[in-house]
């Protein structure tokens, strides 16, 4: 009879206390799935993110190498790329000539300019444009022709912060801003880009040197940019293009 009855009791079910300990384990099981999750998911977002600033500046600086290096650009001799009167080489700005077609005639449509798309009020005789962003969205623009001939800034590169132009001249000097723009042998570009969002958990308190600072140097009249502290990652390219046209003439 003692048997029967204590099979009786256990086909009742759990006790109160098994169901008690049951949900906590499962709820300890499932906050670990949880955290590793939203842990796997932040990193895949963030990895985005980064791949995604990296190809940004890569097609940039494809397209900017490219274009430099057709400046002053004048097969025939006659159109006088190097020495075009609308030539402009500023730290934070740069537009160039060069006669795309051959024709001896440098159209409207044969200036080419970059520059930071909000910078200032980038007015093409706005001198006050110091390569860094006032506010976003900014990004690197590439401008076709001369206004009013022409439309603004396209973009070249999204999430650009700061931009800087140093350009190396003929007799070895460096410069932010030659006399003339016939004396540029290359340049030294320097681009600093920002993911798109900020990226939790993370605190961005490291300092970007560009072209013009090589030896990171800080202190009154040293170029730096940052530190920024908040939650953006970053990635600063600096690379020199060789100005192979404007060596020729």
């Amino acid at each position: 009879m003692e048997k029967i009855r204590s099979a009786h009791m256990r086909s009742q079910g759990f006790t109160l206390t098994e169901l008690m300990i049951a949900v906590a384990i499962f709820s300890i099981v499932s906050g670990v799935i949880y955290a590793a999750y939203q842990h796997q998911q932040n990193s895949y977002i963030t990895q985005e993110q980064v791949a995604d600033m990296q190809q940004n500046i890569r097609s940039a600086l494809f397209l900017l190498a490219q274009d430099i290096k057709m400046a002053g650009f004048d097969p025939s001799e006659k159109a006088t790329a190097v020495t075009n009167i609308n030539n402009i080489a500023r730290v934070a700005e740069f537009r160039f000539a060069r006669d795309e077609n051959g024709d001896g005639v440098i159209q409207n449509n044969e200036h080419i300019r970059y520059a930071l798309t909000n910078d200032g009020n980038n007015e093409i005789n706005d001198t006050a444009r110091d390569g860094i962003a006032n506010g976003f969205p900014c990004g690197l623009g590439r401008q076709t022709g001369i206004p009013p001939d022409t439309g603004g800034l396209d973009p070249a590169a999204d999430n650009v912060e700061a931009v800087e132009f140093y350009y190396h001249l003929a007799d070895g000097s460096a410069s932010f801003s030659p006399a003339s723009p016939a004396d540029i042998r290359s340049v030294d570009v320097s681009l600093l880009i920002r993911t798109g969002n900020q990226i939790k958990g993370f605190k961005n308190t490291a300092v970007y040197f560009p072209a013009s600072n090589p030896n990171h140097e800080t202190g009154e009249g040293k170029k730096l940019w940052g530190p920024f502290n908040d939650n953006y990652q970053r990635r600063l390219l600096v690379t020199c293009i060789k100005c192979r046209n404007l060596a020729v003439n």
